[in-house]
């Protein structure tokens, strides 16, 4: 019998789980246009399994959060979700180059902008 519990318990199951439905997802509208350029497939898929993992991370530390809930889990969690904001924005550079600006920011920035927030303002509050 199937228990949706067993996902979160068994990591490897988990982290298959996360990339199959990555790569579902983000098939038709980012892989397909660029099937046949090959180094610019392989630097959109480095993106898309930098997502796929910091959503796995982010999932095992949110449940590792909810079962001791310390503050340093928590930081913990909140740093690896803005991972994923900044590889969702370099997903974006990386597919869609210089055609997706934020105001006037590409999202080549807005990406750099939110690794720089993760790394001085999330990760100095953990020690």
């Amino acid at each position: 019998m199937f228990r949706p519990q067993t996902l979160i318990e068994t990591k490897s199951t988990l982290l298959s789980v996360i990339i199959f439905a990555l790569v579902a997802a983000l098939s038709i509208p980012v892989i397909l246009p660029h099937i046949f350029q090959q180094f610019e497939l392989f630097h959109i898929l480095l993106h898309i399994s930098g997502i796929g993992f910091a959503s796995f991370l982010t999932i095992v530390a949110a449940v590792a959060y909810h079962k001791v809930k310390t503050r340093r889990l928590l930081f913990t969690t909140i740093a690896f979700g803005t991972f994923i904001l900044a590889e969702v924005f370099s997903l974006i550079d990386a597919a869609w180059e210089s055609k997706y600006y934020f105001w006037t920011f590409s999202s080549a920035e807005i990406g750099h902008l939110v690794m720089f927030f993760h790394s001085t303002n999330v990760c100095t509050k953990c020690v």
